[in-house]
């Protein structure tokens, strides 16, 4: 089961200003990354990372698009002489183009629950329909006889019967047991690589994953990760293949 089928294309441009950006965080304490001045692009694997190096923190992000969410790789690295928090809840994917609005943060424990309801309901719709399977049967016979005294008859007799179809009905367990084992993975993934909430030490690195809802129609955004007094922000820029 994959929450992401392809690895969106992004972009970064410089001259980009996100439009609600001045709506979201103060000036004074926003740190924007920008090529070539304090933010270093490169590509692994098909996804574009930028790293941000300022006010004591180096911080790496990654954007990808799935169906129903954008799931952003951060990576914080702690270069001060104090201990600073890295909250995921806190962060922020905001939409500046075409029409400015926040993305919902969506928790690992959100998308669990929505791949479980969703796997719920096939497995019910499967477990019906193997229990209703049945096959059909026939049995023929045939008899000669009389006919009014001067003649002879040939009947054939047939009866259909019908039987559970117990090999449907052990497919249907396949993929209701297939289909639990995928959520498990999922669970499990999530479980994994999901970025929680953590305190990180001086010398010391955090990385995960973030989920915001996904929206198709934006083109442009930003995202803002808080830590202390400082805003980090990475805007985005989204190339659409043409038709």
């Amino acid at each position: 089961m994959k929450l992401y089928a392809s690895v969106a294309l992004l972009s970064f441009s410089s001259l980009f200003t996100p439009a609600g950006l001045t709506q979201t965080i103060s000036s004074s304490t926003a740190v924007t990354c920008e090529e070539g001045k304090n933010c270093v692009f490169r590509y692994i694997d098909g996804f574009k990372y930028k790293t941000l190096t300022a006010d004591g923190a180096i911080i790496t992000v990654s954007l990808a698009i799935g169906s129903k969410y954008s799931r952003i790789d951060v990576s914080v690295t702690n270069t001060g002489e104090k201990p600073i928090d890295v909250l995921p809840p806190g962060m922020t994917l905001d939409v500046d183009q075409p029409k400015p609005k926040r993305l919902a943060f969506v928790s690992p424990e959100q998308i669990a629950k929505s791949v479980e309801h969703s796997a719920h309901w096939a497995n019910a719709l499967n477990s019906m329909g193997g229990a209703m399977a049945t096959k059909q049967g026939s049995d023929g016979s045939s008899a000669n006889g009389s006919y009014n005294g001067n003649g002879t008859y040939n009947g054939t007799s047939t009866t259909t019967t019908s039987s559970p179809d117990y090999a449907a009905q052990a497919r249907a367990r396949d993929n209701i047991a297939q289909r639990n084992a995928a959520v498990a993975g999922v669970e499990a993934s999530l479980a994994q690589t999901s970025l929680r909430s953590n305190t990180v030490l001086p010398g010391k690195t955090v990385r995960g994953y973030v989920y915001f809802q996904f929206d198709k129609h934006t083109d442009a955004q930003h995202l803002t990760i808080p830590i202390g007094q400082t805003n980090y922000v990475f805007p985005f820029h989204t190339i659409r293949q043409p038709h």
